[in-house]
């Protein structure tokens, strides 16, 4: 993966493959960029969701027989998909960053193309066993998660000390 036959030294490529290769690596980080911000809305606003579900259901609830087994199936089943969304992030950010690198190093293989890399970005990728590094948005995104995952854990340890006393 990381050593892409589109930007071997020993490959040469024609200005016009150069430029379709640069933007189907453009093109392809776009639509992964949207994919990890889809995906976290999706599953951050049903964290959100089962959060609300559980916090209404415990107000209404908390003396039906079974409450507590129900407050736990919601946490889980709210921790199972941030720990799900983490992975999913950690994953599109890997992806994201190989992208990137190799449209890089496209671009500082056709000289025209440097023109859409920033001067960082080209002077990075001319170092032996570059990679760009991972998105920051993705760090921040699983940041977030980590607090859902938090609201779910907290919820059900205060939830299950209530209705245990």
């Amino acid at each position: 993966m990381n050593d892409t036959p589109a930007v071997r030294s020993e490959v040469s490529l024609k200005s016009e493959d150069a430029l379709v290769l640069f933007k189907l690596y453009e093109e392809a980080a776009e639509k992964t960029k949207a994919q990890a911000w889809s995906q976290t809305t999706w599953l951050l606003t049903l964290n959100a969701g089962i959060i609300a579900f559980s916090l209404d259901f415990y107000a209404n609830h908390a003396d039906t027989r079974g409450a507590l087994l129900i407050e736990c199936i919601a946490a889980v089943v709210g921790i199972v998909l941030c720990l799900f969304l983490i992975y999913l992030l950690h994953e599109l950010g890997r992806h994201l960053s190989h992208y990137w690198t190799t449209s890089n190093q496209i671009a500082l293989a056709y000289h025209p193309l440097t023109a859409f890399i920033s001067k960082e970005d080209s002077e990075a990728a001319r170092a032996p066993g570059c990679r760009t590094p991972f998105p920051k948005f993705c760090r921040r995104l699983q940041y977030l998660t980590l607090l859902f995952l938090g609201a779910h854990v907290g919820w059900v340890c205060i939830a299950i000390a209530l209705l245990a006393a």
